[in-house]
């Protein structure tokens, strides 16, 4: 395992290297490429060392075979081993040498080998590794014959392994996957090579990154072993980045399967399962839960939120739809946990969708720039198997944090609070490494240009790179619980125009000197929910509309709660003066409206008077 560490250091062995040009390959009985003028032989403790950025090829059965193979030796080494159909190469091992028949792809530099299809490679030891990163060994791919790789005491990986297709026989004693290597197998039909380790398969959450191609389309039920040993142990990370994006519902999944089919015992394979999805709609806040194509039997299911998303009052369950023998457990639920238990027989969904009413709700926080969104499902089926579902968020986010809604259509932008924590703020930034920035007149349109949050914004050195404001003195609250905030003007190129969605947004809180994270959403930017009438303008009109519908109906709600009251005056009081297009320079009230202001302040407190002194609802 500590070879790893760096390549071998010459003893008694003898290194002959590889002189032949980079980039045009060469042949490995080409005597004349080796720096001895012979190809190294075992029989005189010799490595083959392929580091000078040059390319080997093998297309036939060498006579003269090395005692070690070593491609990329040193630091800033490079180097390229193929061994093509008919080749045929080994890493000798002679009782008394220093050299050990291992194959080295990799030492302290990069080195690539390829096995193609009717090539054969065997050693007593196989490392990928490499100090820089970047090495890669790949076996099989397009071709007649099958790609042999036969390993007879062990393998270790740090960087990356490549099997292609069906037709590949790589055998091993022992597997060991280091947390920086890659096992990236490419899929090209209904079976796949499965690596043969007599031993044990050891992976310290090494990456796993399978591709697809030859019209291999995964779907439901489909699996392909991906070792065959007799323990494997360690978990891989997968990486899905290559792989096909499957539909809502279906995943990706790699275990262990005991099966008395295999060669050694253990398979470890990738498979293609159905799981039950739950829709969250963070409109609505109605829940669902949804089956696939193939059918999912299960008798219980919990809904949990550690930090209290969950309306248990809009809970719509299975015992309260009538189903059979469905208990709620505890009944009536809490803002942390729905479940329910079902103690004799099993549901089962095909291709269906139960809802279970309008149980979300985004939790309050209490921290700025803290996740909210928390809500986790699992199902139940006999034996007691648990199963974690997928949760499936529908609509717009909420963060909470300061957001840069862009429209990817129009180019328009809102640096908006979307949290229900006030904060404020004395610079921004946005950039963009692409240059998809409009800073340009009437495009931008700053804070400086504006004069409106408080005045005193300075614009600083616009370019297509970066747009950035500070604010020399004082700072700008931006509101929460309202999604107040500042429309930009049109400061995004968009794709089709030939820009790129590559931009990122950054805040600066007071007395701060770093930047913090906000986040970038590409979407239509809403109206402003305060705009009753609909004119794209948040004016004295809309609030004689919300006075005229306080306390009767929903004709001036502004938060969706569908209620005309006090919260949706604070909601107007934040937008008032702002347009759809663009806030005006003032957010201060004309004075006709002032007198309104007055008025609905007036109404607001008697109505406080008449709760206080009606606290059970009756008439005063």
């Amino acid at each position: 395992m500590c070879l790893l560490g760096g390549a071998p250091a010459a003893l008694a062995q003898t290194f002959v290297e590889w002189q032949g040009a980079p980039g045009t390959p060469g042949n490995w009985e080409e005597d004349d490429k080796w720096d001895l003028g012979f190809q190294p032989d075992a029989s005189f403790d010799e490595v083959a060392s392929i580091s000078n950025g040059g390319t080997v090829e093998v297309d036939t059965n060498l006579f003269s075979l090395p005692g070690q193979i070593i491609v990329g030796r040193q630091v800033g080494d490079t180097g390229t081993l193929n061994i093509k159909s008919g080749g045929q190469v080994s890493a000798q091992v002679v009782v008394g040498n220093v050299s050990n028949g291992q194959i080295w792809v990799g030492g302290d530099g990069i080195g690539f080998m390829n096995v193609d299809p009717g090539g054969t490679i065997s050693g007593r030891s196989l490392i990928v590794g490499g100090l820089d990163v970047g090495s890669i060994m790949t076996v099989g791919g397009a071709g007649a014959g099958v790609a042999n790789v036969t390993i007879d005491v062990g393998a270790i990986v740090s960087r990356e392994v490549r099997v292609v297709g069906p037709n590949v026989n790589f055998s091993t004693g022992t597997f060991d996957w280091y947390s920086t290597a890659t096992y990236a197998p490419e899929i090209t039909a209904a079976t796949h090579s499965a690596i043969k380790v007599a031993g044990t398969v050891n992976s310290d959450n090494a990456i796993l990154r399978p591709t697809f191609s030859n019209g291999v389309v995964p779907t439901v039920g489909d699996s392909w072993n991906l070792f065959d040993a007799a323990a494997i142990n360690g978990s891989f990370t997968l990486d899905l980045s290559d792989a096909p994006e499957l539909p809502v519902g279906q995943i990706y999944q790699y275990g262990t399967v005991a099966d008395a089919g295999s060669v050694n015992g253990v398979y470890g394979q990738l498979s293609i399962e159905q799981r039950l999805v739950l829709n969250v709609n963070r409109q609505t806040g109605v829940m669902e839960i949804v089956g696939g194509p193939a059918p999912i039997s299960f008798d219980g299911y919990s809904i949990q939120s550690g930090l209290g998303g969950i309306n248990p009052s809009g809970w719509n369950s299975f015992q309260d739809q009538g189903k059979s023998d469905w208990r709620e457990s505890p009944q009536g639920g809490s803002i942390n946990a729905l479940s329910e238990l079902k103690p004799t027989g099993a549901e089962t969904l095909t291709n269906s969708t139960i809802a279970i009413g309008s149980t979300f709700q985004l939790p309050t926080p209490t921290e700025f720039d803290t996740e909210l969104e928390d809500i986790s499902f699992e199902y139940y089926s006999a034996g007691g198997v648990v199963t974690q579902g997928i949760v499936n968020y529908v609509g717009d986010k909420q963060y909470n944090n300061l957001v840069l809604v862009v429209d990817p259509d129009t180019g328009a932008a809102r640096m908006e609070n979307q949290s229900a924590i006030s904060v404020s703020i004395d610079g921004y930034k946005i950039e963009s490494e692409s240059g998809s920035l409009l800073a340009g007149a009437g495009q931008w349109n700053s804070l400086d240009d504006q004069d409106t949050a408080g005045g005193d914004w300075r614009e600083s050195n616009p370019s297509a790179n970066l747009l950035a404001e500070l604010k020399p003195t004082s700072s700008t609250l931006m509101s929460g619980g309202s999604n107040f905030g500042y429309n930009l003007g049109t400061l995004f190129k968009t794709v089709s125009a030939g820009g790129t969605e590559d931009l990122n947004f950054q805040y600066l809180f007071p007395g701060d000197t770093e930047f913090r994270d906000g986040v970038i959403a590409y979407r239509s930017i809403g109206g402003l929910t305060a705009d009753f009438n609909g004119d794209g303008t948040v004016n004295g009109t809309d609030l004689a509309i919300w006075n005229g519908a306080y306390g009767t109906g929903a004709g001036g709600d502004a938060n969706n709660d569908g209620q005309t009251n006090g919260a949706d005056f604070l909601i107007w009081q934040q937008q008032s003066g702002m347009s759809s297009a663009a806030p005006t320079a003032s957010s201060v009230p004309e004075p006709s409206t002032l007198a309104m202001i007055a008025c609905a302040a007036c109404s607001l407190a008697w109505a406080g008077q008449r709760r206080r002194g009606s606290p059970r609802g009756n008439n005063p």
